[in-house]
């Protein structure tokens, strides 16, 4: 055994005594993990397989029936079509600017009383003289729910930015972790949402209105990845909601379990005691972990490793009585299955607790790649196309000992004809071959060729990349190679997102896994709130989450068509039944664009609004006074008119008068001047009020 670090004490502490019931629920915990164990080995086998066959090694059992000396190439078409695969689905799942997921209040929303009373309050407030009906009731519990979904959405939201703030990463980078293990394994598993305490700042009304801050403790959810070899489900379930309970394997540090013990919710006494009495550790490797760790390219160490210690960790349900007498506190009325967690170190409970959650609300959420009937934690990619791997490599390697024969020199040398003196039969550039024996007619050194197979085994290696193409749905094109597609089709972005969008198709059944996932996570969460959110008299309505990933397999093109159509068509009449700016946003979505910096918050859309009201209230105040401005000189242009007209006329009277004298003076008869005064009247109508000169008529003499 190796040198310890820390000493062997010299006398052994002694465990704290445990109740009858606590020591009975370990025991049963222990030796139902020992059965887990037990069945998940095939699966780990097969796990190895996946992982020798991403990394490019062939199993031990398969490189010793290889010849010696012969090729060891393994092309890792595996790895490549895994990756494609990973990046495909994380691109339909993640698209640009939206989100996978949404909550919907319920058609029928179930909300507590306390709420629904507060709500009901609220409204007689507002509406003092108006008698409830029953129609306003039911619109008033659909508005709580709509409200409580909004507050849970926006909450969600802003949780899962930062779903893990110890290794500070968001929702996407977590559920990359979780699909690649996915696609390579067959399971991807994520534990919580845990609680994690923080100090936050918030604004306070007191009871005279004064705005205060304070700081208050604020919960806050984390997610975590748990690699699948860690991960210990009921594997005799046939599903995972038909589990009894799920484990989880921890190997800590000795200063890790150290501070785990200062936790209230351990028992720290017995862990600091386990933990001197077992200086050297209780964590021993498994046969996996040395097989893994003789892949990464490191020397197997001893089967146990100094001052490690393993930890088990249970999620399931037990009798109330059993746990009752294990020490947790339940009240006595409570029959049948409660929900619980458990830490075991040593084979003894360090931790007991309620598990907070309903019944349904998962811990662990699982995404199985591709889902059987004979196994809980489903195939992988790598078995789906191990046969045409295999093929590939065993072609790959023809292609390189036929190469090789082909190309390095095979020689038949006469040592006959040779001279003694050539004792170095090595072929090297400018030998020099010296002979005996005076025959001409004979070569000493004569030249053998073989066959060349290089064409057909390209053929064939060629014709095994396209089987594993149509076994996996991962075509060059999934990968971003054009370079079979006809470039007529590519040289619209439309046609080339088309393209991309029908190899996604296949995919379909893998996304609605996903989806089952998704709506886990986000259910959890929407419990989790309501228990533990600062705010979380805000989220107790009745709310669902809704999966939408299968939503992105539509080809965007089609998408973004139809919604240009709409928005050119409509009538003005139908406008009222749409909402604007929900429609520019999925017009915005569909293209891929960023809504964070294309669009404006609420904000800036009230301040852009008050400005352009402000900017045509300016403008028709211009608008009035241009007009008022018009209008006062077009008076004033009137007057002028008027007056000169005025003085015109007056002028055309004095000319008739003095017409009119002139021929009465002539001896003018009554007749002849009252024709007179007609003309000169018809004259000035038609000379715009100008008088005409008067034309006398001619009285006889």
């Amino acid at each position: 055994m190796a040198d310890n670090e820390y000493e062997q004490p010299e006398t052994v502490e002694a465990v704290p005594d445990a109740s009858e019931g606590l020591v009975k629920l370990g025991s049963i915990l222990m030796g139902r993990f020992s059965v887990y164990k037990k069945d998940r080995a095939p699966a780990e086998e097969q796990w190895l397989k996946n992982l020798r066959q991403y990394l490019g090694q062939y199993d031990p059992d398969y490189e010793s029936s290889l010849a010696p000396e012969t090729s060891r190439a393994y092309p890792k078409r595996t790895r490549v079509k895994c990756v494609s695969m990973v990046s495909r689905l994380m691109s339909l799942l993640f698209p640009a600017g939206e989100r996978n997921w949404s909550l919907t209040a319920s058609a029928v929303p179930s909300v507590p009383a306390e709420t629904l009373i507060e709500a009901l309050n609220e409204w007689r407030r507002q509406n003092p003289e108006v008698a409830p009906t029953q129609s306003i009731l039911d619109q008033l519990v659909l508005d709580v729910a709509k409200a409580s979904a909004e507050a849970q959405q926006k909450a969600i939201e802003d949780q899962l930015k930062d779903v893990n703030p110890y290794d500070s990463c968001d929702y996407e980078t977590l559920v990359r972790r979780v699909v690649h293990s996915a696609v390579l394994y067959g399971p991807g598993v994520v534990k919580g949402p845990m609680v994690i305490s923080d100090r936050m700042s918030r604004f306070k009304l007191d009871e005279q209105g004064v705005v205060q801050v304070v700081e208050v403790d604020a919960l806050r959810p984390y997610f975590e990845f748990v690699p699948c070899w860690n991960y210990y489900p009921d594997m005799s379930a046939s599903s995972f909601e038909q589990m009894e309970g799920e484990f989880q394997r921890h190997v800590y540090s000795r200063a890790q379990l150290l501070q785990l013990a200062e936790r209230e919710d351990f028992d720290g006494d017995l862990i600091r005691v386990l933990v001197d009495n077992n200086p050297e550790g209780n964590y021993e490797r498994y046969n996996y972990e040395n097989l893994l760790q003789t892949l990464g390219g490191q020397a197997a160490t001893a089967v146990k490793e100094t001052s490690k210690f393993e930890l088990i960790e249970y999620w399931g349900s037990a009798p109330a009585k059993l746990l009752r007498k294990a020490g947790l506190d339940i009240a006595e009325d409570v029959r049948g299955e409660v929900r619980y967690n458990a830490w075991l170190l040593c084979g003894r409970i360090v931790k007991l607790g309620e598990n907070p959650f309903p019944f349904g609300t998962k811990v662990y959420h699982q995404f199985v790649f591709e889902e059987d009937e004979v196994n809980l934690m489903g195939s992988g990619l790598p078995p789906i196309m191990r046969d045409s791997q295999l093929a590939v490599s065993s072609f790959a390697r023809m292609l390189v000992d036929n190469a090789s024969t082909v190309c390095g020199p095979n020689v038949e040398v006469d040592l006959d004809l040779l001279s003694p003196s050539q004792t170095n039969h090595q072929i090297k550039p400018f030998k020099v071959w010296l002979r005996e024996g005076g025959q001409t007619n004979q070569r000493a050194v004569s030249s053998i060729s073989f066959n060349s197979h290089i064409p057909e085994l390209l053929s064939a290696i060629q014709r095994f990349d396209q089987f594993a193409d149509s076994e996996t749905f991962v075509s060059p094109v999934t990968g971003g190679d054009v370079e079979g597609v006809p470039g007529e089709a590519l040289r619209t972005t439309g046609g080339a997102s088309m393209i991309y969008g029908n190899a996604a198709l296949p995919f379909k059944d893998i996304v609605r896994n996903f989806d089952r996932f998704t709506v886990s996570v986000i259910n959890a969460l929407v419990h989790w709130n309501r228990e533990f959110h600062v705010d979380s008299d805000k989220m107790q309505g009745d709310v669902r989450p809704v999966a939408r990933g299968a939503t992105t397999l539509m080809a965007k093109e089609v998408r973004a068509f139809a919604l240009d159509q709409l928005a050119t068509t409509i009538r003005e009449d139908e406008r009222i039944y749409l909402r604007p700016q929900n429609l520019l946003r999925e017009r915005l979505k569909v293209r891929d664009l960023p809504l964070d910096e294309l669009l404006a918050s609420e904000e800036e859309v009230v301040a852009q609004q008050q400005a352009q009201q402000q900017a045509q209230q300016q403008a028709q105040e211009q608008q009035a006074q241009m007009i008022a401005a018009q209008l006062k000189e077009m008076n004033a242009d009137t007057m002028k008119a008027l007056s000169q007209a005025q003085k015109n006329l007056d002028n055309g009277d004095v000319a008739v008068m003095k017409t009119l004298l002139e021929a009465l003076q002539n001896g003018t008869s009554p007749e002849q001047l009252l024709a007179i005064a007609q003309r000169t009247a018809e004259g000035r109508q038609g000379a715009g009020g100008q008088p005409p000169a008067p034309q006398l008529a001619q009285v006889p003499g």
